[in-house]
């Protein structure tokens, strides 16, 4: 049995090592082992290329959020300078006035304790 594996292969002189000179067609083992070293090499770049197309889209994602959060910012400032229009004592004097109010004379003051 060992005699018939030998028949193909050429022992050489140092070590021992045994090289195949003529490859068997039907041994079909190596057709399998490429086509299974090409579907990973085609897996692990459809998983990199999977990768990449999500860090872009992120990147576009981060890149909206942040226009949105510098105009709601501006959106913030107007607010607030509008707020702190409407809530000043010159406004509300003024408008207070032209509805007919009048200052309080000293005898109609309530202190409360």
């Amino acid at each position: 049995m060992a005699r018939a594996a030998v028949k193909d292969c050429v022992r050489f002189a140092f070590g021992g090592q045994v090289v195949r000179i003529k490859r068997d067609l039907t041994d079909t083992s190596f057709m399998y082992t490429a086509l299974f070293v090409a579907a990973l090499v085609v897996f692990v770049v459809f998983i990199y290329l999977w990768c990449r197309l999500s860090y872009v889209n992120l990147g576009y994602d981060i890149s909206a959020f942040n226009e949105t959060r510098l105009a709601e910012t501006e959106q913030n400032k107007r607010l607030r300078l509008e707020l702190s229009k409407l809530k000043s004592p010159e406004r509300i004097e003024k408008i207070a006035l032209s509805q007919g109010l009048i200052y309080p004379s000293g005898d109609r003051i309530v202190y409360l304790k």
